[in-house]
């Protein structure tokens, strides 16, 4: 080695540090293996107590259902169940095998909470049978659509709409104002005779409405008039209290339409 060529004999040029080629060793990071719980009955139960591990991969995890929408609009991904016993599950935690859902023991009314999957896969329920999955439940049913009592609030909440929704499109006693709606002038009934006459009207109004769409009942306009036409009937009676309003019907539809 001469002073000119001071580069040890067997090191790269650049020094020990020197960049060099070489080749990176193949590393491969396996995707990691979905497993479901230790099932203890499988044999006596006849099917799996457990979804696919796939399938419930996709339960929400605790707390992820939590907001302020009614327990009925819960979504539940299970359905668990064994003689009048029921267990629903909405949400689940993988690592304590533990689901948040509803659970009926069959005494008549059920609750919200924290259901042990692996302890009650392993229980026998009512004559000793094992507990079973609801093979044909359908994963993300709405808690109004399979547990009785919010389905029966939601057949109770359904008809008041649409009763709410019929009084406001044909009108109902409610939205009747059955008081003097003369021109700016006096009542020309005193106050007892209006109140006996407002009372008939409403009674008048009610039947009416009962039969609307049948002949001399056509619409609620119709109703009205017929109405107004029992109450003064009754007005012409002396507010007799026996007077048939099946009579005053008689004597609308002579009016409505008449014979010949």
């Amino acid at each position: 080695m001469n002073e000119h060529n001071r580069q040890p004999k067997g090191i790269p040029s650049g020094g020990e540090f020197a960049a060099t080629a070489h080749s990176e060793p193949g590393v491969a990071l396996a995707a990691p293996t979905l497993e479901r719980p230790v099932e203890t009955q499988r044999s006596r139960r006849g099917h799996d107590f457990y979804p696919t591990a796939v399938e419930m991969a996709t339960w929400p995890k605790l707390y992820a259902t939590e907001n302020d929408s009614p327990l009925g609009d819960k979504p539940l991904q299970a359905h668990y169940f064994q003689g009048s016993m029921d267990w629903y599950v909405a949400e689940y935690d993988p690592k304590e095998n533990e689901a948040f859902g509803y659970a009926d023991l069959g005494v008549g009314h059920g609750e919200w909470g924290y259901i042990p999957l692996g302890d009650v896969e392993e229980v026998s329920g009512q004559f000793g049978l094992p507990i079973e999955r609801d093979l044909d439940f359908k994963p993300g049913t709405l808690a109004k659509e399979c547990i009785p009592k919010y389905k029966d609030e939601a057949a109770v909440n359904t008809a008041e709409a649409e009763a709410a929704l019929a009084a406001a499109l044909i009108g109902g006693p409610d939205s009747v104002n059955f008081g003097w709606d003369g021109p700016d002038e006096p009542d020309p009934l005193s106050p007892e005779d209006r109140k006996q006459w407002d009372e008939h009207h409403s009674f008048a109004y009610d039947y009416g409405h009962s039969v609307l769409g049948v002949t001399g009942f056509e619409d609620r306009d119709t109703v009205e008039r017929f109405a107004g036409f029992a109450a003064d009937a009754y007005q012409e009676s002396g507010w007799n209290g026996n007077m048939d309003i099946h009579g005053v019907v008689d004597d609308w539809m002579q009016q409505e339409r008449p014979l010949g």
